[in-house]
Parts: C-alpha cells; structure tokens; sequence
C-alpha cells in the first residue's frame, strides 16, 4: 500500500483539480480521502474505528465503528461542495443496489464477529470545501444515523 505521505500527496493532488500520477484514478482518491476525514470525525464524535473497507466476497463496507450499545456499518460519500449541484446530495447515490450489498458484507461481518450489541446502518456524506485559488480546504460532514435497516429499507 502506499505510504502516508503517497496518500497525502495523491489526496492533495485531487483537491486541487491537477492531473494524478497515473496510478490511481482521481475518483478513488478522492473516496480514499473523504473515508479518511470521515474517520476523524468519528473519532471525534466518540466512535471507535474498529475496520476499513471491510470486503465479503465483491461488496464492502468502508468503516466498521463502534459505540458502547451500537456497532456501526457505515458508508461514506464524498463530493466537492456545489451549491445547487446537479449531482444532488451524495447519499443520494445509497441506492437499492448498494443497500443490499451493505447488508450483505454487514450480515458477513457479524458471522466471524458476534456481538450483543446493535446494528446500524449510517451514511456520512463528506463535502469538500476548497478555495479555488489556493486549494486550501475544508471539510463539511452530513452524519445520518439508522438511515436504513438490514433488509434495505431507507430511511433517508
């Protein structure tokens, strides 16, 4: 895997609108940076980061977190911040698709790690604010909590 400062570098890159290095397409950067803030800002919020990019046969959770009563399945979307963007809210793209295959890593994940704690499924969606002019950047972070149940059901 690359190094931190590769995945810096690469990260920064994408934000800034210049071409990658070849290896990694701009897309997967730019996910890879936004499931990293989105773990800092669950820390932040008192979760403990227990998994990354969790992978059960061809479907994946992107963080596994827990809470003391809850283990969360958690499914991060990352967008440059457009205001009225014609791309709509990123958890817009949570759809029945990717629903199922949520559930099914998650049904895989609690299999090889039983719990007495609860399940559930959260969406953070990350925008990413950055200056146009110098690339300095921020971030903006939408937690939805429960917003589906193991079945598929939405709740956004």
């Amino acid at each position: 895997p690359p190094s931190r400062s590769t995945a810096d570098a690469e990260w920064s890159t994408a934000m800034n609108g210049s071409p990658t290095d070849g290896k990694r397409p701009p897309h997967l950067i730019t996910g890879t940076g936004g499931e990293d803030a989105a773990c800092q800002f669950l820390e932040g919020e008192g979760y403990t980061v227990v998994c990354r990019n969790f992978r059960a046969a061809h479907d994946e959770i992107d963080i596994i977190a827990e809470t003391e009563r809850y283990i969360v399945f958690v499914e991060v979307k990352t967008r440059r911040y457009v205001p009225d963007s014609r791309y709509g809210r990123p958890s817009s793209a949570v759809g029945a698709r990717k629903r199922a295959c949520l559930a099914r890593a998650a049904e895989a994940y609690i299999r090889s790690h039983p719990s007495s704690k609860f399940y559930r499924f959260d969406v953070v969606e990350v925008l990413i604010c950055s200056d146009r002019y110098t690339g300095e950047g921020s971030y903006k972070f939408n937690h939805m909590k429960g917003v589906f149940g193991a079945r598929g059901r939405i709740w956004i």
